[in-house]
C-alpha cells in the first residue's frame, strides 16, 4: 500500500510532466485534431502520438489502435472521449504509467449524483496520474509549447509571465486573447477539479523559474488549509497570487455552483482569507490581467507616494480623484523641486501633483525629461504619464514622434532615479500593441483605462506590504480544519460558558450561584446593585425568556425578581422549572459593548467574529471577521476597522476604552476554541463592557456550544 505522502509526491512529480512534456498522447475525435493542430502551430519540439481503434491518422499524427500499443508512457495526454470511456482511457494511462492528462469530456461532477459516481470513479482511476479537469479546456503552454488545448491561440513571445488558474474554461479561452500585452507562461483550465486542485497548481507553479505571478479565476476552494499552505509557499517563493472570484452575488453564486459543484459564496470569508495570505484581490476581468501585468513586467514601489504627469487638467484631476479611491498619497513637491520645475515650464504653467507640463511641451523629451527626472528624484515612491494614442489608419502601425518621446522622457527619468515609473491612457483601448511593446522595451509598465490603473498600482503597493511583512513577522497561520461533528448540539449553561472561558483568561464577573433557599443569603453578599440571570442549559437566550434582571438592590429585590422570572420562565417554556440563580455585580462605567464570538464554518473552519456588541449586534451588523488561528496584531487590527471603533477611541471627548484589555480578552476566546476545536459548535460572547484605559473589560454574558463527533 502506497503511502499518502508517497502519493502527494508522486503526483507532484506527473504535474511537472504534465507541464513540460517531452511526448504527448491525443484521444478522441475531431478534438484531439484541433488540439493537435494547436501544439503543432505552437511549435512543440517533442514527439506526438495519437490513440484511435478505426483511424490510422489524426492531423498528420500516426493513430496506434490501443494505449497499451504506445511506444513511451507519455508525459500528458489530451483525452477527447464521452464521460465513461475517459474513465476507462485514464485507467489504462495510468497502468502504463503516464505523466497526466487533460479531461475534456463534462458529464461529472456538474451533474449530480450520476455525475459524483463518475467523479469519484475518475479520481479512483487516476492513481498517481495528474489530472486536469474534467469538464475543461485544458492547458496552453507558453514555455515549452507541449499545450493540450482544442483550438488555436495567440503565441506569446515573452520568456517568461504569469500562470493563470481558472475554473472557467471559456474564461481562459477569452484570457489568453486579450490585448493588453500581458506577458503568460501558462493558462490552466481546472474545470471540476476531481484530482488536482489550485493548491496543487499553485504548489508547482511557484518552483517554475518561468512563472512571474499566478492569477486565480476562482468560484470556489475545495480545501481551505490546503489551498493556505501552497499560498504559503508563494509567498516564501515571492510570487504574487491575484484573485478574480465570480459568485459574490446571490445569483452569481447559484450560477457558479451549478457549474461547478463549487462552494461560492461566503464573500466576508473569502475576502477574510485572502487578506490572511496576502492575496491581490480584483474585481474585473481587466484589474485582474493588468494587475498580473503590472507584477510580471513592472518594479514594486516602496510605498504609496504618486506622482503623474499629464497635459491636460481633465486628465490630472481624474488621475487624482481615482489614485486617492486606490489609497495612494499625492503630495506636493517640495519647495525645491517646485522651484525647479517651475523653471522648466512656460510661464503660465505652475508646478504641482499631479503635474500639467501643458500642451505646448506635448513630445517635447528635450524638456520634459528633465522635468519628470526632478519630480522623481525624491518625495514620491512611483510615477505616471498620462497620455493617449490617437485612432490610426486602417494598416497604419507607426507611433507618431511626439509619443514615443514622452515614453522616452519618463523612462529616462526612472532610470536615471530609480522610481518605478508607468504609462497611461485613459481608455483601454487607446494604447496600440506597438506603444505597449515600446513601454514594456523602455522598462515602464503600460497601463490601460485611468481607473483600473490606479487599481493595480495599488496592488502593486500592496504587495510590496505583504512581502515585507512576510519578512518581519512571517508567514501567515494555516486556518485550523474544524472537527467533523454529528447532529446533535449540548449547550452548556452560562455558568459553565464562562468558567470554561475564564480558565482560559476571559476576564468574568465575581459572581454566585444559588439555589432558591440560599438566593437570600447570596443576595446579601453585594453591597451594589446586581444582576440576576437564570441558570439553565435550556435557555439559551435568556432576555426573550426573562430570565435577566438587571439594577437590583438589596435581598428583597432579588427575591422577588426571581418569583417573577420563575413565572415569566414557565409560561415561556412550560415544564422548565428554575432551580439555579447567577448573581453577579452590575458593571458601570463602560465605554463600549462588543461582541466576540465562534462559529464552525464546514468550509472555512472556525470564524472569530468581533462586532459592536449589546443591542447593536442586529441593528449595525458591524463585524469583522478573523479565520484561526490569529495573531495579536490581527486582532487590533479587526478591532480597528469596526464601524463603531470611534466609541473606544475616546469619541467627542469620551474617555478611551482599555484597548488592550478587548484585545485579550478576544485572545482568549481564540484560545478556547483552538484547544477545542475537535467538539466545539459555536461561542457567543455578548456583551465584553470595555472600561475606561487601565481598567479592563468584562465578559457579562457567555454561551459555548458543543457537538459530538462524528
Amino acid at each position: 500500500m502506497v503511502s499518502s505522502e508517497q502519493i502527494t509526491a508522486a503526483r507532484r512529480r506527473n504535474i511537472k510532466r504534465l507541464l513540460a512534456p517531452k511526448h504527448i498522447v491525443f484521444l478522441g475525435g475531431d478534438r484531439a485534431g484541433h488540439a493537435i493542430q494547436a501544439t503543432r502551430d505552437a511549435g512543440f519540439s517533442g514527439q506526438m502520438f495519437a490513440v484511435h481503434p478505426k483511424k490510422l491518422e489524426i492531423q498528420g499524427v500516426p493513430c496506434v489502435p490501443s494505449i497499451r500499443d504506445l511506444p513511451v508512457a507519455p508525459d500528458a495526454a489530451f483525452i477527447s472521449v464521452p464521460a465513461d470511456t475517459t474513465i476507462e482511457v485514464v485507467a489504462d494511462l495510468a497502468k502504463l504509467g503516464a505523466g497526466g492528462a487533460v479531461c475534456y469530456a463534462s458529464g461529472f461532477s456538474e451533474l449530480g449524483e450520476v455525475g459524483m459516481a463518475r467523479h469519484h470513479a475518475l479520481l479512483e482511476a487516476a492513481g498517481e496520474m495528474a489530472i486536469v479537469g474534467p469538464n475543461c479546456f485544458g492547458v496552453i503552454n507558453y514555455i515549452n509549447h507541449g499545450s493540450l488545448w482544442p483550438t488555436i491561440y495567440p503565441h506569446g513571445t515573452a520568456k517568461r509571465g504569469a500562470a493563470i488558474i481558472g475554473q472557467s474554461g471559456n474564461l481562459c479561452i477569452n484570457l489568453s486573447m486579450n490585448q493588453r500585452e500581458v506577458p503568460f507562461s501558462y493558462i490552466i483550465s481546472a474545470g471540476n477539479q476531481a484530482v488536482l486542485g489550485f493548491e496543487d497548481y499553485i504548489d508547482v507553479l511557484v518552483d517554475d523559474s518561468q512563472v512571474t505571478a499566478i492569477g486565480l479565476f476562482l468560484e470556489g476552494i475545495r480545501d481551505i488549509p490546503a489551498f493556505a499552505e501552497s499560498c504559503r509557499k508563494a509567498l516564501i517563493r515571492g510570487i504574487p497570487l491575484v484573485a478574480l472570484r465570480v459568485g459574490v452575488s446571490e445569483m452569481g453564486a447559484r450560477v457558479a455552483a451549478s457549474h461547478t459543484s463549487s462552494l461560492a459564496g461566503q464573500n466576508d470569508l473569502y475576502d477574510t482569507l485572502f487578506e490572511h495570505l496576502g492575496i491581490l484581490p480584483t474585481r474585473t476581468v481587466p484589474q485582474f490581467l493588468e494587475t498580473l501585468k503590472g507584477l510580471s513586467v513592472g518594479r514594486l514601489p516602496q510605498g504609496r507616494r504618486l506622482t503623474v504627469f499629464s497635459s491636460s487638467g481633465g486628465d490630472n484631476g481624474m488621475a487624482a480623484d481615482f489614485a486617492s479611491a486606490a489609497g495612494f498619497d499625492m503630495p506636493p513637491p517640495s519647495e525645491k523641486q517646485a522651484k525647479a520645475v517651475k523653471a522648466l515650464l512656460p510661464d503660465y504653467g505652475s508646478a504641482g501633483n499631479p503635474l500639467d507640463f501643458t500642451a505646448g511641451y506635448w513630445g517635447q523629451e528635450e524638456l520634459l525629461t528633465p522635468m519628470f527626472t526632478e519630480m522623481m528624484a525624491s518625495g514620491y515612491d512611483q510615477g505616471a504619464i498620462v497620455i493617449d494614442h490617437s485612432r490610426r489608419k486602417p494598416g497604419n502601425r507607426e507611433i507618431d514622434a511626439a509619443h514615443v518621446a514622452m515614453v522616452r522622457s519618463i523612462a529616462k527619468a526612472s532610470r536615471a532615479t530609480g522610481t518605478p515609473g508607468a504609462v497611461i491612457c485613459v481608455n483601454p483601448e487607446s494604447m496600440p500593441d506597438e506603444m505597449r511593446q515600446m513601454v514594456l522595451a523602455e522598462g515602464l509598465v503600460p497601463l490601460q483605462g485611468l481607473h483600473d490603473a490606479f487599481e493595480v498600482l495599488g496592488r502593486m503597493a500592496d504587495y510590496a506590504v505583504t512581502k515585507s511583512c512576510v519578512a518581519m513577522k512571517g508567514l501567515p497561520s494555516v486556518p485550523l480544519r474544524a472537527g467533523k461533528l454529528g447532529a446533535d448540539r449540548r449547550t452548556l449553561d452560562e455558568v459553565t460558558s464562562k468558567a470554561r472561558l475564564a480558565a482560559c483568561g476571559l476576564p468574568i464577573p465575581a459572581g454566585r450561584v444559588a439555589d432558591l433557599a440560599g438566593l437570600a443569603d447570596a443576595a446579601a453578599s453585594f453591597a451594589g446593585p446586581v444582576v440576576m440571570k437564570a441558570v439553565s442549559d435550556r435557555l439559551p437566550h435568556k432576555t426573550e425568556a426573562g430570565a435577566v434582571k438587571l439594577g437590583l438592590r438589596g435581598v428583597e429585590a432579588v427575591l422577588a425578581a426571581a418569583k417573577e422570572m420563575a413565572e415569566r420562565v414557565s409560561a415561556y417554556k412550560p415544564g422548565l422549572k428554575l432551580d439555579r440563580f447567577l448573581i453577579e455585580p452590575m458593571v458601570e462605567g463602560s465605554i463600549a459593548e462588543v461582541l466576540v464570538g465562534v462559529t464552525i464554518d464546514p468550509h472555512f473552519g472556525p470564524v472569530l467574529v468581533i462586532g459592536a456588541g449589546g443591542i447593536f449586534v442586529e441593528l449595525l451588523r458591524d463585524a469583522s471577521r478573523l479565520l484561526l488561528p490569529t495573531t495579536t496584531g490581527d486582532i487590533e487590527r479587526a478591532i480597528r476597522r469596526l464601524k463603531t471603533f470611534p466609541l473606544l477611541d475616546g469619541f467627542r471627548g469620551r474617555p478611551k476604552g482599555d484597548l488592550p484589555a478587548l484585545v485579550a480578552a478576544v485572545e482568549a476566546v481564540a484560545r478556547y476554541a483552538g484547544e477545542n476545536i475537535a467538539t466545539l459548535a459555536e461561542i457567543d460572547v455578548n456583551p465584553i463592557m470595555v472600561l475606561p484605559e487601565g481598567q479592563g473589560v468584562v465578559a457579562a454574558d457567555a454561551l459555548i456550544i458543543e457537538g459530538v463527533s462524528a
